[in-house]
């Protein structure tokens, strides 16, 4: 298994289709195949797999082209509460090494894709990013996003800019024509380098956190804790609802039957597993289908009776009562909601 192969809360999908939004990309092209729904992105108990994340980042790099300057701007856009208690497990560590410390060691709890690591030598701390075997583009995007990212995590533990010295890229220089790369709270940015790596000054480490309090850290560490024990379970479980999500986002089977073929084991096995996870094959294909509803009515290209039968209700009808069901909305009223420009909700 990759090392970012692990379930996700889909608060970075979120971050990643408003900053699309904002450059003209719309919300169902962003989320196209992925089998996200809208309504997913700001539920609090939704879980999404990684595959699925990296279908919204594919559609992202997609559109508008320039990776490594996209993730740059990207990575900007990922503040300490876009990571939930994880975030403020980080804000309320004693100092800068301490917080490095503690990133390390629940990075599974993140929204990375590169494997991170952090080395400190006598003058200077080195935090490495191993990339992920991915197509180039989307690995060159993922790398600066999560490079920069963590600078600005870096920046909002210290509230100031934080003393790197220089971050350094192993993508090819950008197209001048763009423009120069920016600097990232002083540091600059240097492509075409032997690894993926910022430098960290001494002071960085050594700096009292503005909002340390250990009564928070020890709390939030502990909540940390158990979740990450949560993930790793489900993984080695190979957890049936998350496999689901994962390799059948685009395809789902179509029967239950189909579904134990595929995930070579019994019918019975696999209700009384899904049961255990507090879903069932049912659900699983209304979470699906809803999703794809979403995303095609986010789109102009079908009717409403055209989409219908595309996820194959019988009737407009038989396909506007579910809609309504899942969303709480007429799939005419979504469509025009999903077209305003102040959409938020």
């Amino acid at each position: 298994m990759e090392f970012w192969n692990y379930p996700r809360t889909p608060a970075g999908v979120l971050v990643l289709v408003e900053f699309g939004a904002r450059r003209g990309v719309s919300v169902g092209d962003l989320l196209a195949g992925s089998r996200i729904g809208q309504a997913d992105l700001r539920a609090p108990d939704v879980e999404i797999a990684a595959a699925q994340e990296l279908r919204v980042l594919t559609n992202l790099v997609r559109a508008l082209g320039d990776p490594v300057r996209l993730g740059i701007e990207a990575g900007q856009e990922f503040h300490f509460a876009t990571y939930g208690i994880w975030g403020l497990a980080l804000l309320s560590r004693a100092t800068g090494r301490d917080a490095l410390d503690f990133a390390m060691r629940f990075l599974p709890l993140t929204h990375a894709f590169t494997a991170i690591s952090f080395r400190e030598f006598s003058d200077h701390g080195i935090l490495s990013f191993d990339e992920p075997d991915l197509p180039a583009e989307l690995r060159d995007f993922i790398v600066a996003r999560d490079m920069v990212a963590a600078a600005l995590l870096m920046r909002e533990t210290v509230g100031q800019d934080p003393a790197l010295n220089r971050l350094e890229m192993r993508a090819s220089q950008p197209d001048p024509s763009g423009g120069p790369l920016p600097l990232i709270f002083g540091a600059p940015i240097h492509c075409d380098a032997a690894a993926n790596r910022i430098v960290v000054a001494p002071s960085y480490l050594n700096q009292a956190l503005p909002q340390s309090n250990p009564v928070t850290a020890a709390m939030t560490e502990t909540m940390c804790r158990q979740r990450l024990n949560q993930q790793k379970r489900g993984l080695r479980s190979g957890a049936v609802s998350h496999r689901y999500r994962a390799a059948y986002a685009d395809q789902p089977p179509k029967s239950l039957p189909a579904f134990a073929r595929l995930a070579n084991m019994s019918e019975r096995t696999l209700k009384r597993r899904l049961q255990a996870e507090g879903t069932s094959f049912r659900a699983l294909t209304a979470e699906g289908r809803r999703a794809k509803a979403e995303a095609l009515l986010a789109d102009d290209a079908l009717t409403i009776g055209e989409i219908a039968e595309e996820l194959g209700f019988s009737d407009l009808s038989s396909f506007s009562q579910a809609f309504k069901r899942w969303t709480g909305l007429a799939p005419s009223i979504y469509r025009s909601r999903t077209r305003a420009p102040d959409s938020g909700d």
